[in-house]
């Protein structure tokens, strides 16, 4: 008889939870990306901030999130209260998540109304002169990134506990994949969104940008709290007599995984990849494939949603990339949606690492088609190098929550208790520590080709060095991640018989009480 077959069991939770819970995809996916998408074209473009002061900020948030991963992800695991040990913070971390994200959006005006010049240098460090409204840019990111770990650490750790079989894990974090997909059309767009709502305005991209934060702030509260109110916590009988675990034990013992240490040092390669290309590609649609004149554009306006034509009219180069940004934010979430579809339906059929080797490759032959498709002659094809590398990378989303839900099951045989928190945390650390990384070189790499202050001007020689490491760098990272995970230990098998003892532990305790 097939052992597999025996160990599987039915889903946890219901449809509707389900829904419930992967619908904070929305909200973690504008926490996570509407700062970072927007940071150069709005901060530095719009608002004269440095590259310096923007990969500063984003690289010193990274390092203390991942602090402030750890210390919530444990204090999740070890609260104990009437309404479970996930929801409270995913409740009033919604709430807070969002008054601070709308802080990020206005360091002039606060400035300004605290008394301070916003321009006016304040402070020089490490040999650049920090101004007021750099100084406030820095700690209310920082900030944000905190709060963020309120919400996100519970709620991820949520998600890992609400279902045991091997395929509804991975089904579950491909849900979630589909409502981040979607949210994600909103954050290509939020450029040129931003451009359109403040047309007319001083400062149009900057002005539209803070309308359009006000939006996304309600939008992270109504999606974040969902969760909060509609999901059971289906591990609570359990983890109501399980003792507390004291964070330090926690962290070291989350580092003798070797399963999980595998699993985070192919995701650090994945991530290197991503994060490294996001800086470069708004420059490189904006000052390379774009340019001031004619050009053949879909013209349409959110006032008459219905009203489109394909027609040729004079953009700047500013509103072509808007555009290109906005062909993008289509087209990407729509393949993925259909990418994680797909994998949810045959999810059973393969092993994990097979999908995410296959995803990876995948994704290096985006990377490398840029090369061909950044073209200006043929601006309209520079959509497809970023939509490649995404359906690679929606092959490798959903696993991530469906590896580590594993790896909790491997954890909770080997110690005893189950961590979800402190697992999930840990993870976010070392991603997070990974796109630090990455930030500062892509800030340094920017601040090489002559990119400092408002409309900055990259001559051609710059521009052809950063289109070669667009290509060869994050190509190099995702070879490293196949080699990784190629050697990942826990496959589908052997999860199933984790399981299978897990099943009879719990069995033989019960029978003991």
């Amino acid at each position: 008889m097939d052992n597999t077959k025996e160990t599987v069991t039915k889903s946890k939770s219901t449809g509707g939870e389900k829904l419930a819970w992967a619908s904070g995809g929305m909200t973690e996916n504008l926490a996570m990306n509407t700062m970072p998408t927007l940071s150069y074209n709005i901060f530095n473009i719009g608002m004269g901030i440095s590259p310096f002061v923007i990969a500063f900020a984003m690289s010193a948030s990274k390092f203390i999130e991942g602090f402030s991963d750890t210390f919530f992800g444990s204090l999740s695991d070890n609260t104990r209260s009437r309404f479970g040990r996930r929801r409270p913070w995913i409740f009033v971390g919604a709430f807070l998540l969002a008054a601070f994200f709308l802080a990020m959006w206005f360091p002039q005006e606060v400035v300004t109304f605290l008394g301070f010049d916003p321009l006016s240098p304040a402070v020089t460090m490490f040999g650049h002169a920090f101004t007021a409204q750099d100084l406030y840019f820095i700690i209310a990111v920082s900030f944000f990134f905190v709060v963020v770990a309120i919400w996100q650490m519970p709620f991820a750790a949520l998600g890992l506990e609400m279902e045991d079989d091997y395929t509804e894990r991975t089904k579950l974090q491909t849900y979630k994949q589909i409502f981040s997909y979607t949210i994600g059309i909103l954050i290509s767009s939020a450029y040129l969104i931003a451009v359109v709502l403040g047309k007319g305005k001083a400062g149009a991209e900057v002005s539209g940008a803070q309308h359009l934060a006000v939006f996304i702030a309600i939008a992270i509260v109504f999606f974040g709290v969902i969760p909060a109110i509609f999901c059971k916590e289906r591990s609570a009988a359990v983890t109501a007599k399980q003792e507390k675990v004291p964070f330090l034990p926690s962290l070291i013992e989350t580092f003798k995984s070797r399963p999980f240490i595998l699993l985070m040092a192919s995701l650090f390669f994945v991530y290197v990849a991503l994060f490294f290309m996001i800086p470069l590609l708004g420059y490189i649609h904006m000052y390379h494939v774009g340019s001031d004149g004619m050009h053949t554009i879909l013209n349409w306006s959110w006032k008459q949603p219905f009203n489109f034509a394909i027609q040729e009219t004079f953009v700047t180069h500013k509103e072509l990339a808007g555009y290109l940004g906005v062909y993008t934010g289509v087209l990407q979430p729509a393949t993925q949606i259909l990418t994680v579809i797909v994998l949810g339906r045959v999810a059973k059929y393969f092993d994990k690492r097979t999908v995410l080797i296959g995803g990876s490759l995948i994704a290096i032959i985006g990377y490398l088609s840029s090369w061909l498709f950044f073209s200006p002659n043929y601006y309209f094809l520079a959509v497809l190098p970023p939509v490649i590398i995404n359906i690679g990378l929606a092959a490798c989303w959903p696993l991530i929550g469906a590896f580590t839900a594993d790896i909790c099951d491997y954890d909770e045989l080997r110690t005893g208790a189950r961590r979800e928190g402190m697992y999930t945390a840990v993870c976010g650390f070392l991603i997070k520590l990974a796109i630090a990384l990455v930030m500062l070189v892509a800030g340094a790499v920017l601040i090489y080709i002559g990119v400092d202050g408002a409309n900055p001007v990259i001559t051609f020689e710059k521009m052809f060095q950063v289109r070669i490491m667009y290509a060869i760098i994050p190509t190099v990272a995702m070879v490293g991640t196949i080699v990784l995970i190629w050697k990942y230990p826990l496959t589908k098998q052997k999860v199933f018989e984790i399981q299978q003892q897990l099943a009879e532990k719990r069995a033989a305790k019960l029978m003991n009480n």
